[in-house]
């Protein structure tokens, strides 16, 4: 399978000089770390790619959340997203950012969880336009970068959508990307596009949709109007999704597969202590083994080894199936 190949221009692009549809990485906190980054990139080298969600105050203070954030150049074009509600900390973590080379600072303005909310970050925000406004303000007047905005279609409904993108947009937001859901609706539901589609023709700044992608080809058929689209959770244990010729019903050969999850771990062993580099690449490789022609006895094995050696041993055994129709016993 061959990935749509784009190029893009040297650091710090506007949004529009980046080649249409713009195929994004969904930021997803414990998932789009810098492995997880450069696996997309290798199934579809145009996507763009962003960090997980980071608390911009946390940035400041923590050199863990700094080093969480860290990247490798060929992740280029790559977007940190912060959220909060503090101004001044995400013009700082912004200029911050700048000198480290990201390409863009996206605010969230989306997230649902309770403790988020609380504290007015996140979907938060959507209940103060102003203070909203004042923190996109700050973050464009700080930096040079692309600053863009993810948020949802509102609280309970999608009436306040347009004139919130609008001061948005007004106060220097560059980009606009929508999860087609309301904050009371969290990932319940299915994501409506209709208002993503209706927002784009009364903002004039690209407008990129989200939610329930499932791949590529969704992705595309759900484009409308918008310059582009995200995935997220569809691509967790299937990055492929990214790629433009991929389809359920012909999905990479096994030892494609294979060889993916090993560049995977071993970008993660390189990122990471060891002690945190085995468990944490277990949640991927759960959702990686979904499919794979093995015996459930073999796959519990591989999922509680410690020692990345037989890691990389286990990974090489699935390497050497032809196909689906094999089975690996142990």
């Amino acid at each position: 399978m061959t990935a749509e190949t784009k190029s893009y221009p040297p650091a710090a692009p506007r949004w529009a000089e980046f080649p249409r549809p713009i195929v994004c990485l969904a930021p997803m906190d414990g998932y789009t770390d810098s492995p997880f980054r450069r696996v997309v990139r290798r199934v579809n080298p145009g996507v763009v790619l962003f960090s997980e969600f980071t608390s911009a105050e946390g940035f400041l203070r923590s050199g863990k959340v700094k080093q969480r954030l860290a990247f490798q150049a060929d992740e280029q074009p790559y977007f940190v997203q912060l959220f909060g509600s503090d101004p001044a900390a995400f013009a700082e973590a912004a200029r911050e950012l700048e000198q480290q080379g990201v390409t863009g600072i996206d605010i969230n303005m989306g997230c649902p969880a309770k403790k988020i909310v609380a504290s007015q970050h996140g979907s938060g925000l959507m209940k103060d336009v102003a203070a909203a406004a004042r923190i996109v303000e700050r973050v464009a007047g700080a930096c040079a970068l692309q600053v863009s905005v993810k948020t949802r279609l509102g609280w309970s409904d999608a009436s306040g959508l347009v004139p919130f993108a609008r001061a948005l947009t007004s106060a220097g937001a560059s980009l606009v990307t929508i999860h087609g859901r309301t904050y009371n609706q969290a990932f319940h539901g299915q994501a409506d596009w209709e208002p993503i589609y209706r927002l784009k023709e009364a903002l004039p700044v690209p407008v990129i949709g989200n939610g329930d992608v499932a791949c590529h080809a969704d992705g595309l058929a759900r484009l409308g109007n918008l310059d582009g689209f995200m995935i997220g959770r569809a691509a967790i244990g299937n990055p492929w999704v990214f790629d433009p010729a991929w389809r359920e019903e012909n999905p990479p050969s096994w030892a494609a597969k294979a060889r993916l999850m090993e560049a995977h771990f071993q970008w993660m062993l390189e990122d990471r202590p060891l002690r945190r580099a085995v468990p944490e690449f277990r949640k991927h490789l759960a959702g990686y083994l979904k499919g794979f022609p093995m015996a459930r006895r073999v796959k519990t094995e591989l999922l509680t080894l410690t020692d990345p050696d037989d890691i990389f041993r286990r990974m090489e055994g699935l390497a050497q199936l032809d196909g689906p129709a094999e089975r690996l016993a142990g």
